[in-house]
């Protein structure tokens, strides 16, 4: 299926106001409810499923233009976090034959590893920055309960997703061009 351009920027600017929603509840109701430790990372989510799910040369740019919103809610760096969705982009990309997200359970279990490889890069980058690889499964180990929680969310989010980006269902056509 392909996009034409308006379609293309409804569905993009109605992706940026859920990240949006989503960065203000994690950065600001979460917080005041007393979950300061550990924060939800929405915007990688929302990179996944366009990594999986889209087929298309303007993918990389959408990466970069959500991690510059949600670099106005996070002290994470848009550098960083795109070029951790870069990664995680060619990885999906490298993968995507044998991507099938049919059942909730298997998108919870490819949305774990793939944060994983995520997380593994930002905190090899981070290590990289203040050259101590001493603290790097304290700094991994930071990301991983919000992980987890995001992955079971995560096929809610894929669901709605997919709907705001007219992806076909998962016997259909491997993503969406553009």
């Amino acid at each position: 299926m392909r996009m034409r351009f308006s379609q293309l920027f409804l569905a993009f600017v109605i992706t940026l106001a859920l990240l949006i929603g989503l960065e203000i509840v994690t950065s600001t109701v979460l917080p005041a409810l007393g979950w300061k430790e550990y924060r939800l990372t929405f915007n990688v989510l929302i990179i996944l499923f366009l990594a999986i799910r889209m087929d298309s040369p303007l993918v990389p740019w959408l990466i970069l233009a959500l991690q510059m919103v949600h670099s106005i809610f996070s002290i994470e760096g848009w550098a960083l976090g795109t070029l951790a969705g870069l990664i995680v982009m060619m990885s999906a990309n490298f993968l995507k034959e044998v991507l099938h997200l049919t059942t909730a359970f298997m998108t919870m279990i490819t949305v774990q590893l793939f944060q994983i490889i995520w997380y593994v890069t930002v905190t090899l980058v981070i290590c990289l920055k203040i050259s101590d690889f001493d603290k790097f499964g304290m700094i991994l180990w930071s990301f991983i309960p919000g992980s987890i929680l995001l992955s079971l969310i995560s096929p809610v989010l894929f669901w709605m997703l997919g709907l705001i980006w007219r992806v076909p269902s998962e016997g259909g056509p491997r993503g969406v061009e553009i």
